[in-house]
């Protein structure tokens, strides 16, 4: 095994517990990680207002966090963005004029801001899973202000699965569109991954694929996954995910991520 460099670490369902917090026992492990001189990366779908709690968390300093799965690396503490690809504001506008014409629940992500349409009870929901305060936009929702970072859709699964399908017949190979979960489509400017995205965090601090460790447990982190020298799933990951892996670690609530650090980085 290659020595390991850099770590990139998912949040929910991977570094956070069930209850979103994060043991004094991981924090620990990574703290004597980064002591040793690796490097250790939020890599989440997640924005920065939603991130930047854990990376302090953490105590990771300016360390760089990858966000919107990919499409923005931006440091913790000087907030330097080191890279960003956004939808462009005519792509977006276009995907909430889908939105609204088939009364589809839809979200966009704009400098930094959580726009929705409505104060809907989900949005209250969301708003405590994320810590981020949605900005209610009523009809201004429809006319878009900006590129975007990414847009997401919420619903049930089998429902977000034909709606994932028409945005793909309607616009093909325009958009990158995943699960963050069973209950989240993102769309993603087409070509950003997570895997595309450690890569270009390994090249922005000299560090080859083959010294980065990921770890991870949902679909999002797949590309993530196989970029890395060295994969790990979670014990609660899909068994895509662990399939995909270099080794299964134990699972969120058990200290998964502490876990495996210890083992092989310490």
């Amino acid at each position: 095994m290659e020595p390991i460099k850099m770590i990139t670490i998912d949040l929910d369902g991977t570094l956070l517990r069930s209850d979103g917090s994060v043991s004094d026992h991981t924090v620990e492990n990574l703290q004597k990680a980064r002591q040793k001189g690796v490097i250790v990366a939020i890599a989440t779908g997640r924005m920065y207002q939603t991130a930047k709690a854990y990376g302090e968390r953490l105590a990771l300093g300016d360390s760089p966090m990858l966000l919107f799965a990919g499409g923005l690396i931006e440091t913790l503490e000087s907030k330097k963005i080191l890279f960003q690809q956004t939808i462009s504001q005519q792509d977006a506008q276009a995907l909430v004029n889908l939105a609204r014409e088939q009364s589809w629940q839809m979200q966009t992500y704009i400098d930094d801001v959580l726009r929705v349409e409505l104060d809907e009870p989900w949005v209250r929901d969301y708003e405590r899973i994320t810590k981020v305060k949605a900005v209610i936009c009523g009809d201004e929702f429809y006319r878009v202000q900006g590129d975007c970072n990414k847009l997401l859709s919420r619903g049930v699964h089998e429902e977000l699965l034909g709606r994932k399908a028409l945005i793909e017949k309607t616009f093909p190979g325009r958009f990158n569109i995943l699960f963050s979960d069973l209950t989240f489509l993102e769309i993603m400017p087409l070509g950003v991954d997570k895997g595309r995205g450690i890569r270009r965090l390994g090249e922005l601090y000299q560090i080859e694929p083959k010294n980065i460790m990921a770890i991870g447990d949902s679909q999002n982190d797949l590309e993530m996954l196989k970029a890395a020298g060295f994969s790990v799933a979670m014990a609660n990951a899909a068994q895509e995910v662990k399939d995909a892996a270099d080794y299964v670690t134990l699972s969120n609530d058990e200290d998964g991520v502490a876990a495996v650090v210890e083992k092989f980085v310490l």
